[in-house]
Order: structure tokens, then sequence, then C-alpha cells
């Protein structure tokens, strides 16, 4: 009942409410507690900002790692220094959802170390562990560094990830009432290499968790024997995140083919998703992406502007001067009657191409 009456306060202004969220943040109840910073998330004060930033270091896991995801919505760099630390927290649901944060601020690690603790807390334990080989390597001759902890990780892993006693014991995870449980899990069994394991992941596609669906598709994405076919599902997600994710995954098959099915995501509400799109058919290379990647020129997103030029670029040099870009010239001007963007942004794309023949010309 104390959960739900701070949820229903979150959507309120009222200085009287806002205590009461603040004051939830001492209940006894981690769930409740979880609730308040879930509420606070959505006020991006310099006070919310202060409490969710006390929260990482809550003693309950679930409320840290609420308050790491809680973070990098607030879309503050400034958090970054924060949450790096929560990259070391002992649960690998907080530092999983530490990473999403820092991902989500744009931050990069300015060390070997954040290097291999953001790689770790994403669950790519071999990219972290060439990464702490490279920051050892390039040390000085007098300076000790303890990799020991990485290399027994990776050495403990690649030898029981495998064994049935932990496939069994992972599979009875997927069953448990705790969603965090599942979600490692699912991770879990990504690293296993045996083929009856990538069917499983698969059925885990239509899951009504929106995280189980998102930890399946990074799974499978990672694996060798994943099949491109369950990934065009995954489009149509209404997870973001999700949707990112089989972008990603369909780019870098770079099969012509591909290209049609992504040209509807650079329209996607996302922004994140958009800038996957374009990447990925600029890696593709099709021609007949040249069309849509024009109307892209216009998008309200400067920087989602640059990707797909540069994706233009990937594809055909003079793509200034090819039929595909003429045919996305109708689609610029419709969006200036309609004003579905600046015209002014709309104009500046038009500007990008040579006047249409004339009779006369073609002559």
């Amino acid at each position: 009942m104390r959960c739900k009456a701070v949820e229903n306060l979150a959507g309120s202004s009222h200085p009287s409410d806002t205590e009461r969220i603040f004051a939830s943040l001492h209940d006894l109840e981690p769930q409740v507690r979880c609730a308040a910073v879930r509420a606070l998330g959505k006020k991006k004060t310099p006070q919310a900002r202060a409490s969710l930033l006390k929260a990482l270091r809550d003693e309950n896991f679930q409320v840290r790692e609420t308050a790491a995801r809680a973070v990098g919505q607030l879309g503050d760099t400034g958090c970054a220094a924060a949450l790096t630390a929560c990259l070391r927290d002992p649960d690998a649901a907080v530092r999983i959802a530490t990473a999403g944060a820092l991902r989500a601020l744009g931050w990069r690690p300015s060390t070997q170390e954040e290097v291999a603790l953001f790689e770790i807390a994403l669950g790519n334990t071999p990219a972290a562990a060439s990464s702490e080989h490279a920051s050892t390597a390039s040390s000085s001759p007098g300076r000790i560094e303890d990799t020991s902890f990485y290399r027994r990780m990776a050495a403990e892993d690649l030898k029981q990830r495998n064994a049935p006693a932990m496939i069994k014991a992972l599979l009875t995870d997927l069953q448990n009432g705790d969603l965090l449980v599942r979600v490692s899990a699912v991770h879990d069994l990504g690293k296993v290499s045996e083929p009856q394991i990538t069917e499983v992941l698969l059925k885990l596609f239509r899951h009504r968790d929106t995280e189980i669906r998102l930890a399946a598709a990074q799974a499978v994405a990672a694996r060798e024997d994943a099949p491109a076919g369950h990934f065009l599902g995954l489009l149509q997600d209404p997870s973001f995140e999700v949707r990112l994710t089989a972008v990603q995954f369909l780019g870098r098959i770079r099969h012509k083919q591909i290209a049609e099915v992504l040209f509807p995501l650079l329209a996607d509400p996302k922004l994140e998703v958009r800038q996957a799109t374009a990447t990925a058919l600029g890696l593709i290379g099709n021609p007949s992406a040249i069309e849509s990647l024009v109307v892209s020129l216009a998008d309200e997103d400067e920087h989602m502007r640059l990707v797909a030029e540069r994706a233009l670029e990937q594809i055909d040099p003079a793509w200034m001067h090819s039929a595909a870009a003429q045919n996305a010239r109708g689609r610029l001007e419709s969006m200036l009657s309609v004003r579905a963007t600046d015209g002014w942004i709309v104009e500046l794309a038009l500007g990008r191409l040579p006047p249409p023949a004339t009779p006369q010309d073609m002559s």
C-alpha cells in the first residue's frame, strides 16, 4: 500500500507530495524506497539528484539498482563519477544497471581499469580480460597491477559455463519469481555453447517482460549460431532497447535484403534506433537505401543528420546525383507542406540535391 501511495504521488508537483516522496526514501521496506527512487527520477531537480546519488549507496541492492537506472535517466553527465564507482558494486544487477546508465549518459572510460569494469558489467568477460592484459602490457616496468581476479574469473567461467549442473541450475532460474534472477540467468545462458540453448533463448523473444526480451536478444546476438530471421520480429518491439539490439545485430550481417527491412526504422521515435539504423544501412551498402537516407537529412536531430550523411557517403560518394536522391525530393517537399519538422532543416536537405532535370535538359 505504501508503494502504491508513492507511485500515485510521482506525477504530483505539490510540495507536500514531494516531501512525502523524499520521506519514503527512509522507509524500512526496500520496495517502498525503490518506488520513491523511481518517483524522484522524474523530478529532475537538484534535491532529487542529490537524493538519487545517495540512494546509490543504499544497503539494499534493489534500491541501488533502481537508483542507478534513475540517475542514468536524468541525463546529467555530472553524475557519471558517482555511477562509475558503482561499477565495483558487489551485486551484478547493480553493475549491469550502472553500465546501462553510463552508456545512456555517453560516458567513456578514462582508464583501462574502467574499461575492464565496464565490460565485465556488460557481460563481456573476454573483452574485459583483453583490456586488462593491454593495461598490464602498457604499464611501466616498475608498476605492479593485480589482474589475478580477472584471470581467475575468465578461467572459471570457461570451465563452468558448459557444466550440465550449471546449465540445469540456470534453466531453473528462468522460472524464479525474482526478475533480476531471471535476467541474470538469461545472460549466463547466452555464454553456454550448447546449441539447444539457442532455442531456449529464442523462445524468450516473446516473453511478456521487456527485461527478459532484451536480455535474450542481447544473449542470442552474441552467439555464433544466432539466426537472423528471429530478429526481424524484434524490430516492432515496444521497447526501443530491444529494437536497437535487433537493428545493431542485423546491421552486422551486411546482407542487401536486410536493408529493405530496416528502412522504416529511420523514422523510429527513438533517436538511438534511428542512428543505429542509418549506421547499419551504411555498412550494408545497398543503393536502395539512398532515398530513405536522403529523407533522414531532414531529421530533427543534428547528429542523426550527420550519421545519415556518413551512411550515404559509404554507399555512394556520388549519391547526390543518383536517381534515388531525386526520388527523395518529393518526400522532402511533402514534409514542408505538412510541417512535419522545421522548415529550414528540410530546405537544407533539398539544397543538397541538384535541381531536377527539365525536359530541355534531357533533350
